[in-house]
């Protein structure tokens, strides 16, 4: 590489500007030559500071240019030294040696993009927990699918900001499939499986990256696309859920079925209670030895004695076999025997039990909770009234209650509360099924007012 001759020293061009005592700046000339003799010398920090710029200028823009990429290149930044040698190319794309210098600089550039990408996002996993981090991406993988179906039917400048905000959102969702692909790959036995493993999290990554940009572009299929990020998500969550947040996630799934709640993404919320309860069965033997190994080690840890864990081993068993016959019916009785199962298992699982996701664990229950109770009081507060109308309605269905025979005992308050909730569930399936027909006889809304 030839270089002017240097006419200026570098520290003698601010000097010069300012001999006749007059504020004044250098001229391009003489802070290139300043410039060149410090790269002359080695210096390349104050090269760099005099070159950098003069990328922009006329008269000394692509010279420049070359020595920055050179300098950049050789320190390793690889970015700044393809931008420069970028500029460069531009100011002569027929030059030879510009255009050898350019594809050198870019050379890969991409990958070394997404190692960083990559290192970046992996730092800022580190010391989160696996568990609730899977959570956290499949419940905002629900999210992203519910505002899909919506942000098209705002105004146009709406509609867009929403589009950019959600893209980068699935963006961001993408990128979490980087640190748990160790998690899920690890809870694999033997090598050929890890094969089949790794595969399917990088279509599933893929899918969630192609979502993104469907997103951005405003795509309809994003939808689709999202549906399938979310079974993804589910998928492998209760693939590697441990039993602490398994039995959260079945409580919450089995109230959700009790609830007679919505389909999510086309699964039965009672299904999705059985998956949790068999995750949770399949890995507690295994969970609970290793915790009891942990609490010998670590007095502070609570106990958890055989006896707990022979009963919890015998609940799940019973949930297991109650949820099952729940599939197959519509609002069963049997389902709130299953939640009363779940919380029994909760309560003998000990307290920050190492299992991850504690914390949510118990706002999980406790929401939960709070929905039983107040569905309980609704149905209270309506159950007279529809039993009034069904008399006026129904006359000849009306049965009296029989009467105890000699000899029998009396009905326990246990027997009265449960033919309760079997009257409740009844009455709750009856209003599920008029409200069905009712909505089949109404119009269909305009595209306007839909409620995606």
């Amino acid at each position: 590489m030839k270089l002017a001759a240097v006419v200026l020293c570098s520290a003698c061009v601010f000097a010069a500007a300012a001999d006749d005592g007059l504020p004044s700046m250098p001229s391009d000339t003489e802070v290139w030559n300043a410039g060149v003799d410090c790269y002359r010398r080695g210096d390349v920090t104050n090269a760099l500071l005099l070159l950098k710029p003069l990328l922009l200028s006329q008269t000394h823009g692509p010279r420049a240019a070359e020595v920055v990429a050179k300098l950049e290149f050789e320190r390793g930044d690889r970015e700044a030294a393809a931008d420069a040698a970028q500029i460069a190319l531009r100011a002569a794309p027929d030059d030879p040696k510009a255009n050898r210098n350019f594809t050198r600089a870019v050379s890969g550039l991409a990958e070394l993009r997404e190692n960083k990408r990559v290192e970046a996002v992996l730092k800022s996993a580190r010391g989160k927990d696996p568990g609730s981090m899977m959570e956290a991406s499949m419940l905002e993988a629900r999210r992203l699918m519910a505002a899909a179906g919506s942000y098209r039917t705002n105004a146009p400048a709406a509609a867009v900001a929403a589009a950019d905000a959600l893209s980068s959102r699935a963006t961001k969702l993408a990128d979490s499939w980087i640190p748990l692909r160790e998690i899920i790959v690890q809870s694999v036995t033997n090598e050929e499986e890890a094969a089949t493993m790794l595969s399917q999290l990088d279509q599933a990554q893929k899918g969630t990256e192609k979502a993104a940009v469907e997103l951005g572009d405003m795509n309809p299929e994003a939808y689709a696309s999202l549906s399938g990020v979310e079974h993804d998500f589910t998928r492998f969550f209760k693939r590697t859920v441990l039993p602490p947040p398994a039995i959260a996630a079945d409580l919450v799934a089995q109230s959700n079925a009790w609830q007679d709640a919505e389909e999510i993404n086309g699964r039965n919320w009672q299904q999705d209670a059985l998956d949790y309860t068999r995750a949770f069965r399949s890995k507690f033997p295994a969970w609970a030895q290793a915790y009891e190994q942990q609490a010998q080690a670590d007095t502070n840890r609570p106990p958890f004695t055989k006896e707990d864990q022979a009963k919890i081993s015998a609940l799940a068993t019973e949930l297991e076999k109650i949820q099952i016959e729940c599939c197959g019916k519509t609002l069963p009785p049997q389902q709130v025997k299953a939640l009363d199962l779940i919380r029994k298992i909760q309560e003998l699982l000990p307290k920050n039990g190492g299992g991850g996701n504690q914390q949510n664990q118990n706002q999980n229950q406790n929401q939960n909770q709070d929905k039983d109770r107040n569905k309980d009081q609704s149905q209270q507060q309506q159950q007279p009234q529809q039993s009034d109308q069904r008399q006026e309605q129904d006359p000849d269905k009306q049965q009296p209650e029989p009467e105890p025979k000699d000899g029998q005992p009396e009905e326990k308050p246990e027997d009265q509360e449960i033919e309760a909730i079997l009257k409740k569930a009844q009455e709750r399936n009856d209003e599920h099924e008029a409200e069905k027909k009712a909505r089949m006889r109404k119009a269909p809304l305009p595209p306007n007012e839909r409620d995606w």
